[in-house]
């Protein structure tokens, strides 16, 4: 019917309930512009919160930062690097070419002939090869590896220490922070002793620094460690609070949460892409100095690996509750998707009943308290992910598929309960 066909009372009542229906129309619209935004922020500040958690672990916990430097200490490009740069640091302790001019030159005063001199070159390739061989020999061993983690574990204590205010010593080249691999060198000099090359007694203590990060604000940053500490634990509980806050003010609560959880798993997705992109920059920004290439990118990736799992983690869980969201919507799709599950989860239902499966009274609580028990379901699938410590992708699914069983369980519980009640209501068949 059109407006032109109603009374005069009747166009009254009808502009009398568009007049009341306008503020509430308009206070709808504020409440979800509201909640957008705070939910869009809660996203933003989830994101600052993860890449501020991952740089405090790394930069102030030093059992984290050992445990996700691990996978380096057996990497054959880093090795490899590690290998060419001790190999370096003793031949240029040793000078070969000046020591082997040095014994060509004893043995001709001695009445050798001037044709030792072609042998200088050949001499020097052999002593070259043979401290190669006792390097690698070196590195690309388990005492190396032990080597390396203590080297580590001593540089990051000692950073802890001066980021904290602690004391310790730090070793510091400059605006560098370098690892000193001179115990590597000594477990090279005394193996080519060992091996019989007693000139390699030459060779003094020496330090060889492998720098691990560069900064030109190393006396700024003890403030910005102390920040770093406050918002690792600030940002996170801020985030989940503007998230909470954009999801109670949206009119609809199942849509803000669902929004909310899309505004998260996008702002996650940023942060993958970001590390991608950083990733090509930190390539591209490498000098003429590093010695491996394929080395610094496996570096960079174990570096940040946790980061980005950590991102991907999100993005999966959160992209799950959208989507559990949208099943339980009114839309025609999630509508006949939950009928669909309703004629399975009933046919089956009667199954055990009709098999004499019906839980008794336990059957009934669960079916009156079913909405709270799923709750409490995907509450405590919230929490085992939250506890584990590194769940990745497949963790976050596991978790799902569990979540999901056990509350297909509860409702099969419940609805098997409803059946059998329905069936001793029923009116006994009359005799013949």
């Amino acid at each position: 019917m059109s407006d032109a066909a109603l009374t005069r009372a009747e166009r009254a009542e009808l502009e009398r309930l568009r007049a009341q229906a306008a503020p509430d129309r308009g206070k709808r619209g504020a409440r979800w512009t509201g909640s957008v935004v705070l939910l869009v922020l809660a996203a933003v500040v989830l994101v600052l919160a993860s890449a501020t958690v991952f740089a405090r672990n790394e930069v102030l916990n030093t059992d984290r930062f050992v445990d996700n430097m691990e996978p380096l200490y057996r990497d054959g490009e880093v090795r490899a690097a590690v290998a060419a740069r001790i190999n370096g640091a003793v031949d240029q302790a040793l000078d070969v070419d000046a020591l082997v001019a040095e014994a060509i030159d004893a043995v001709q005063t001695k009445g050798a002939p001037e044709v030792l001199d072609r042998l200088a070159v050949p001499l020097a390739s052999g002593i070259g090869s043979f401290i190669d061989k006792q390097v690698n020999a070196v590195v690309y061993s388990e005492q190396f590896t032990e080597l390396w983690r203590e080297a580590t574990l001593r540089a990051h204590t000692s950073l802890v220490a001066l980021l904290r205010g602690d004391g310790g010593p730090l070793e510091l080249q400059g605006d560098d922070l370098v690892l000193d691999l001179g115990p590597a060198v000594e477990r090279v000099k005394d193996r080519m002793i060992e091996a019989g090359f007693a000139l390699a007694e030459r060779i003094p203590a020496v330090s060889v620094h492998f720098t691990i990060a560069q900064s030109e604000t190393f006396p700024e940053l003890r403030v910005a460690a102390s920040l770093l500490d406050a918002a690792a634990w600030v940002l996170p509980i801020a985030g989940l609070a503007l998230l909470a806050a954009g999801v109670a003010t949206a009119p609809d609560r199942r849509r803000g949460l669902l929004i909310g959880a899309l505004c998260v798993a996008g702002g996650m997705l940023l942060l993958s892409a970001g590390l991608t992109i950083g990733r090509g920059a930190y390539l591209a920004g490498l000098g003429d100095g590093v010695q491996s290439q394929q080395a610094a990118v496996n570096v960079y990736d174990t570096v940040t690996r946790f980061l980005k799992g950590a991102a991907e983690t999100v993005t999966v869980l959160a992209l799950i509750v959208a989507l559990a969201c949208w099943t339980i919507g009114p839309g025609k799709a999630p509508t006949a998707l939950r009928r669909l599950g309703a004629v399975g989860r009933n046919a089956a239902a009667r199954g055990l009943a009709g098999a004499g499966v019906t839980f008794g009274r336990f059957g009934a609580v669960v079916h009156r308290n079913r909405r709270a028990i799923e709750l409490a379901l995907a509450v405590a699938g919230l929490l085992w992910i939250v506890l584990w410590r590194h769940p990745g992708v497949s963790g976050v699914v596991t978790v799902a598929v569990v979540v999901a069983v056990l509350v297909l369980v509860v409702e099969l519980i419940g609805r098997a309960a409803v059946e059998a009640g329905r069936d001793a209501d029923a009116p006994a068949p009359l005799s013949a």
